[in-house]
């Protein structure tokens, strides 16, 4: 439902809001962008991109603790070694909302601002979030999100050894991952459930994995019409799962990456074609029958893109939504490693199918799909556009530029170098139009900054530079005004091994 107040305070005060920012030391994403992405919100503008950090958590397979399965370089904190109190409330989580509140994606949200950037914004998650704008300051997460083991019957091609326990007991030859979460988060969770508007499961493949349905039982005692969304490879169906799925609330989204047996079969290693059919249509009959939502979840890659036409089609058989997921990473596999010419000819064939537009699910089943071709377009147009590879996913970057101090996972990495010039200009103008700052005094702070990088190479003085824009601006310049030139070198000498150059 769209808050026309909302959305017409949000169109009024967005420039002001922007200026703001930028004033602040954000990067907020472009205004144009911005107003595109507000006209195609279901639930009309609102002025911050992402409620995510505001409303949930995610809690990952080796306890590490995410607002967003998306972004996965700000770490909330860790179980057991935190509470789940103490990371809802923490610094980082206070951070990442600070920056979202200011439409600012450059603290570890670039998946969505590779997507944002190529006007690509169906399935975007934030627009999931969308219903819970007016809680920004909430005591409780409204959401939960359970990624807590990777115990998984298949090995898909484009998957991974941390995802999949099979893919890393038989490509990788490695020891399982020892589950961190024990009866003590169950009691921990007995706070929140009772609070929560919705829950989500993920894998591995959800219905394998035990403590699951330890959390099923407290929700059933707790909080029984809590809404639940599993997303299952669909392998499995059994007595004991269809009576789950009739007793709770449960949304459900099943991964199918073709309609062919023989394309499936290859990218889904371990999934039987006959078997994954059938169970679709067990899901979609529990689904119709209590009122609730099927979707089918297509991952698009180099060897199934002439399938997306069929897994719509099939979509619409079922009465279910698509989900569109764009495969970048493994690299081999991603459609954007295209050369020109492919991507015409995927163009090419997309021209010719039709879609039908009667119902609610197939307009947006054909908006999802008119969205592909869009996002096709964008590299037709523009060969040279950014991959997705080439934006700022720091452990992948480090990886590659330095494993030794990847293993560490003890780095800063920057996106560009750092400019002298550029730098005194944003620090005079922090001093023009922040009032806090009248303390201090610009000219001895760009003077001790000189002082402390004069014993550098430039290349050094540059990373250095670089390194404090990385900081809100005011924070760096209380740094820079408050520390001696001997402090200010002891930090500068411990960072500058550990930064990488994307």
């Amino acid at each position: 439902m769209i808050d026309y107040v909302e959305a017409i305070k949000t169109t009024l005060q967005h420039n002001k809001q922007y200026n703001k920012s930028v004033k602040d030391g954000y990067h907020p994403i472009k205004r144009d962008l911005y107003k595109q992405y507000n006209l195609f919100r279901p639930n009309g503008p609102k002025p911050v991109f992402c409620y995510v950090p505001f409303n949930s958590l995610t809690f990952s397979f080796s306890g590490a603790v995410f607002a967003c399965s998306y972004n996965r370089e700000v770490q909330l904190g860790k179980y057991p070694n935190q509470s789940i109190d103490e990371i809802w409330n923490g610094k980082e989580a206070k951070e990442l909302r600070k920056h979202l509140l200011n439409n600012d994606l450059n603290y570890g949200c670039q998946h969505c601002q590779y997507f944002v950037e190529k006007g690509k914004f169906s399935n975007l998650k934030p627009l999931v979030f969308d219903k819970y704008y007016q809680n920004t300051e909430a005591l409780f997460p409204q959401v939960m999100e359970f990624e807590l083991s990777n115990e998984c019957n298949l090995e898909c091609q484009m998957c991974v050894g941390e995802v999949s326990s099979s893919i890393r007991k038989n490509r990788d030859k490695l020891p399982p991952i020892p589950m961190p979460y024990n009866d003590a988060f169950l009691e921990q969770l007995e706070k929140y459930i009772p609070n929560l508007k919705e829950a989500k499961f993920y894998g591995g493949e959800p219905f394998l994995i035990s403590i699951y349905y330890k959390i099923w039982e407290l929700i059933k005692q707790l909080n029984p019409k809590l809404p639940l969304f599993v997303i299952t490879n669909g392998s499995h169906w059994n007595s004991k799962i269809e009576t789950l799925i009739n007793e709770l609330d449960f949304d459900v989204a099943v991964s199918i990456d073709a309609v062919d047996k023989n394309i499936l079969e290859s990218i889904r290693k371990n999934i039987q074609h006959n078997k994954l059919m059938q169970n679709i249509r067990r899901f979609s009959e529990v689904c119709r029958k209590k009122g609730k939502y099927l979707s089918l979840s297509f991952t698009v890659q180099k060897d199934n893109w002439r399938e997306l036409p069929r897994v719509i089609e099939l979509c619409n058989e079922v009465d279910a939504f698509i989900f569109v997921s764009y495969l970048e990473r493994p690299r081999q596999f991603s459609i954007t490693e295209f050369n020109t010419a492919q991507m015409q000819e995927i163009m090419a064939y997309m021209k010719n199918v039709s879609l039908p537009k009667f119902s609610q699910k197939e307009r947006h089943n054909a908006r999802c799909f008119e969205d592909f071709k869009n996002y096709i377009q964008t590299y037709i147009d523009n060969p040279d556009e950014k991959r997705y590879h080439q934006y700022n996913f720091d452990s992948e970057i480090v990886k590659e530029k330095n494993p030794e101090l990847y293993k560490t996972g003890d780095y800063i990495i920057l996106s560009h170098k750092g400019n002298r010039k550029e730098l005194e200009a944003t620090i005079l103008h922090a001093f023009s139009t922040m009032p806090t700052l009248e303390k201090f005094n610009a000219q001895e702070v760009l003077g001790k900054l000189d002082e402390c990088v004069s014993i550098y190479t430039e290349e050094e003085k540059e990373l250095v530079y670089g390194m404090i824009k990385l900081a809100k601006i005011e924070d760096a310049i209380a740094m820079l005004a408050n520390s001696t030139v001997e402090q200010l070198r002891e930090m500068s000498n411990s960072s500058l091994p550990k930064i990488v150059v994307a």
